[in-house]
């Protein structure tokens, strides 16, 4: 009897490995299971409504388990903002009537990752939730361009929510004063793009556009917002972080030291009254005691100060510091951040081969609540988004 059950065994398994039916339909249950492990979990670590007396206990929650992998594969999920396709790299998030609109370089791989800086749009994309997972909508500024001073590039977006209307602040490569068109040729190709890189950095300058909807259309400023004036720094004008409060605009914005003759990197803060500027810089470094770029800021409403966050070159965590006035700035007592790591809901810890371009969204009431961070490792880039844990806060209740 055992041998007769034993064979009607070996049978069915028979009849399931030549069944053409049964074989398709186990190669989708096993494919299910791989996208599946790509899909949105739940967020992990959700912050508290409490407000907080200081930033000096700050933790951040973790990431799911599979965040790492997916991010590898170029799947977006929460928590992660990636594509297969492009390669992506920092974000700004606003909110806007209940949804989270997301802003976020990106460029085809089939440029490398250098295209960051030749061939890069401004893409938008939207979710219910602040960590994700952002769907694309549309790209709002190209890459190429007609007319304009910004014909080539789009980078580093920044955006804010002012009177209304979306400002997207932008980086672009103001190039027209040297290239020179051939003919037929009225946009330079790749070649001409290899052969002259430096010049090209050295062109850069900030942009704004502005829209009444999340998706545009976005109307482009006519000329750049702020470029090199050669008195408080000099070649490049990018990377821009703006605030508007009390009708008025600060941004910080990176440019080039004056007072060294190979590329050093400081970042000055300036105000205007408008969207579009004039923007007046102060003659002196946000800090001085470093390079440093990639200025993230925002006003606490409960704690009264304006906070920026950055990196500094050559460390493996992310700057906070603070101010009174928003222009004289100082190291806040808690001077680092974020490690340039994330935590997995597991305990492993992940250390990229790059960590960048912080941008932390805020609350009502000015107080931080996610940071999202570009990231590079194994030759793929996108952004990671964290909760802040407000529990790890002291009640100022």
């Amino acid at each position: 009897m055992k041998r007769k059950n034993q064979l009607l065994v070996d049978q069915r398994r028979i009849k399931i490995g030549h069944n053409p039916l049964m074989t398709i339909m186990l190669i989708l249950i096993v494919g299910s299971v791989i996208l599946c492990s790509c899909k949105n979990h739940p967020a992990q670590n959700k912050p508290n409504n409490k407000e907080v007396s200081h930033y000096k206990n700050l933790h951040f929650g973790t990431l799911p388990t599979n965040a790492v992998d997916c991010f590898l594969k170029g799947s977006s999920t929460g928590q992660v903002l990636a594509d297969p396709d492009y390669y992506v790299w920092g974000v700004s998030v606003v909110k806007w009537k209940g949804k989270y609109h997301a802003y976020y370089s990106r460029w085809n791989k089939k440029y490398q990752f250098k295209g960051w800086m030749t061939n890069c749009e401004i893409a938008h994309a939207v979710s219910s939730k602040p960590e994700g997972p952002f769907e694309f909508v549309n790209v709002v500024l190209n890459n190429k361009k007609t007319t304009g001073w910004d014909m080539n590039n789009s980078h580093n977006p920044y955006a804010i929510v002012a009177d209304g209307k979306i400002g997207l602040y932008y980086i672009s490569n103001n190039i027209k004063p040297f290239f020179k068109s051939e003919g037929n040729r009225n946009y330079p190709d790749s070649l001409w793009f290899e052969t002259n890189r430096t010049q090209i950095r050295n062109s850069q300058c900030i942009g704004v556009a502005f829209a009444d909807d999340p998706s545009g259309p976005f109307i482009r400023s006519e000329k750049p917002v702020v470029q090199p004036d050669n008195k408080r720094f000099k070649r490049i004008a990018v990377n821009p972080a703006v605030l508007y409060r009390n009708n008025q605009y600060l941004m910080i914005m990176k440019g080039d030291d004056l007072n060294y003759e190979e590329w050093y990197r400081i970042q000055l803060v300036g105000r205007s009254d408008k969207l579009t500027g004039p923007f007046h810089f102060e003659k002196k470094p946000v800090y001085a005691e470093a390079q440093t770029e990639d200025a993230c800021l925002w006003f606490d409403e409960v704690l009264n100060k304006y906070y920026m966050v950055c990196h500094v070159m050559g460390k493996r965590d992310l700057a906070l510091f603070n101010s009174e006035n928003g222009v004289d700035w100082q190291p806040d007592e808690r001077k680092v951040f974020m490690k340039k790591e994330f935590t997995l809901s597991d305990g492993t810890i992940w250390k990229p081969e790059r960590v960048e371009r912080p941008f932390v969204l805020t609350n009502e009431k000015g107080q931080p609540i996610m940071i999202y961070v570009a990231v590079a490792d194994k030759n793929v880039s996108g952004n990671i988004a964290l909760f802040l844990r407000r529990e790890s806060f002291k009640s100022s209740l």
